[in-house]
């Protein structure tokens, strides 16, 4: 019977096995569009580069020449040299593989978490589904991923804590926030989610839960300090909001644009508590309160929090959600409960893994499934790929200005021969530099000026900016390129 019960767990997939293998797929069915999003990836790459062939953490900047040697917080170290790892393992297929495991383990991790809690398997297969979708517009190729994965985790323990009272389940989290403090700056939410809970059993005076989440919440702040740059990353990872000009140039800081359709079900998930309140009198556990409110406000604030946002609402929501379904429906009960018991949690995990290994050997071997049929490549008409291909052949000398999204595509193609003006770094780069990259940019007046304060003697940038057009009025500048998405000028 024992044997019986192993081969089960490896070989009849739980709900949550098949949305780990469902949403793997759609994440790389989707990747190529991921990739292309964005341009801060080829920096992650160079940086990753930089790390595992040098074998030390830069805690000095060596990409740009407008800051070079400027002091550098390394707050995303360690998933850089992964991704790294991956690339130089197999290309940008490496990059969309471990960027697709990472989501997918993400909303798995969401799934048993519900379980665990008391939900339904199927219904909790379908809420992380929707978390997966609800989060959509921020699953990008970059570290925030790894964040996505870690508040995940905690979130769920810090819930099952908060029912069950065992200070155990809490024990991993120091080491999870030790890796995550080296992942990506944005640990500070796992700091923030301990405080939460901490306030709420405080609010209803469950004293020993409080002292215990207090006690967590100073471990993790210790245990966060055990990074290259020590408590300068935590005040780093506050630091970047108080820049107006950053976080308004900067897009996924922006509020969401509910224009879009990747932010209806964003829309609804606003909806989902109003609608439980009114319908099913829910009396939320203060944490949960204070959770989706303090959320609500960092998603509609800024769309990059959308997805912490998801799993937040959606672990607070689902089991009340479903009381209220067995009493409006009891009929559904006991069917649904019957796939609790035939499925435990997480088994068929070799279906899952089997079904993740089948997809990467066959993108691996030739095979082409995403969206549009492209491949995981950087587009010719979102980045200066032409461009930078004459480059290579005939590179020109001096230092460069160049688009502010194109900086980690152009560190990915030309370092360590070139340096970027700028990059998407733009918490390292500051206010003073990107409004003098603005000036340049827009041909406003001075622009020669800077140009020559930072010895710029060649351009790349896109041929509709308006510096493009006085470059090519002046005499003192050679066209040396020139297609539909990049101009490149060398001065005489």
């Amino acid at each position: 019977m024992k044997r019986f019960d192993i081969v089960r767990r490896a070989l009849l997939p739980a709900p949550e096995i098949l949305l780990f293998a469902l949403i793997f797929w759609l994440a790389l069915w989707f990747m190529p569009d991921a990739l292309n999003s964005d341009g801060d990836l080829g920096r992650h790459i160079t940086v990753g580069n930089y790390i595992l062939d040098t074998r030390a953490i830069p805690t000095r900047d060596v990409f740009s020449h407008t800051r070079f040697d400027a002091e550098l917080v390394p707050h995303e170290w360690l998933s850089e040299a992964i991704f790294a790892w991956a690339h130089r393992s197999a290309g940008l297929n490496g990059v969309a593989w471990l960027t697709a495991l990472l989501i997918a383990l993400t909303y798995f991790a969401l799934a048993v978490g519900l379980r665990a809690l008391g939900v339904n398997a199927l219904i909790a297969f379908f809420v992380a589904l929707f978390a997966y979708f609800a989060g959509f517009i921020h699953q990008l190729p970059r570290p925030h991923m790894f964040s996505l994965l870690f508040f995940t985790l905690e979130l769920v323990l810090l819930e099952i804590f908060r029912r069950r009272g065992d200070w155990r389940i809490l024990l991993p989290l120091p080491i999870l926030m030790i890796l995550w403090a080296n992942l990506h700056g944005a640990f500070v939410f796992g700091l923030i989610l301990a405080a939460v809970f901490g306030i709420g059993a405080l609010l209803e005076k469950r004293w020993r839960v409080a002292r215990i989440y207090f006690a967590l919440l100073l471990a993790l702040t210790l245990a966060s300090f055990v990074n290259p740059s020590g408590a300068q990353t935590l005040r780093h990872g506050f630091g970047y909001v108080e820049s107006r000009l950053l976080v308004d140039l900067t897009v996924e800081y922006q509020s969401p644009n509910f224009h879009n359709a990747a932010t209806y079900p964003f829309a609804l998930l606003l909806v989902w508590p109003l609608l439980l309140g009114a319908r099913a009198r829910w009396n939320a556990p203060w944490a949960h309160t204070l959770l989706v409110i303090l959320w609500t406000l960092l998603a509609l604030y800024s769309a990059r929090n959308i997805p912490l946002y998801a799993q937040v609402t959606l672990l607070a929501l689902t089991l009340p959600s479903q009381l209220w379904l067995w009493a409006r429906a009891p009929a559904l009960e006991a069917p649904l409960r019957n796939l609790d018991a035939l499925a435990p949690r997480a088994s068929g995990w070799a279906l899952g893994v089997g079904g993740a290994a089948l997809l990467i050997w066959l993108q691996a071997n030739g095979a082409v499934f995403d969206l549009r049929g492209e491949g995981n490549t950087f587009r010719a008409e979102h980045f200066p790929v032409a461009a930078v291909n004459a480059l290579e052949k005939d590179l020109p000398p001096g230092e460069m200005f160049n688009e502010f999204t194109w900086g980690g595509y152009l560190l990915y193609r030309l370092f360590p021969h070139k340096r970027v003006f700028i990059d998407g770094q733009t918490d390292f780069y500051g206010e003073a530099l990107t409004r003098e990259y603005l000036r340049i940019l827009n041909a406003e007046a001075g622009w020669q000026d800077t140009l020559n304060q930072y010895d710029v003697q060649w351009v790349i940038v896109p041929p509709s900016r308006p510096l493009a057009r006085e470059l090519t009025r002046t005499g003192e500048w050679r066209e040396f390129f020139r297609d539909a998405t990049a101009a490149i000028f060398v001065k005489e």
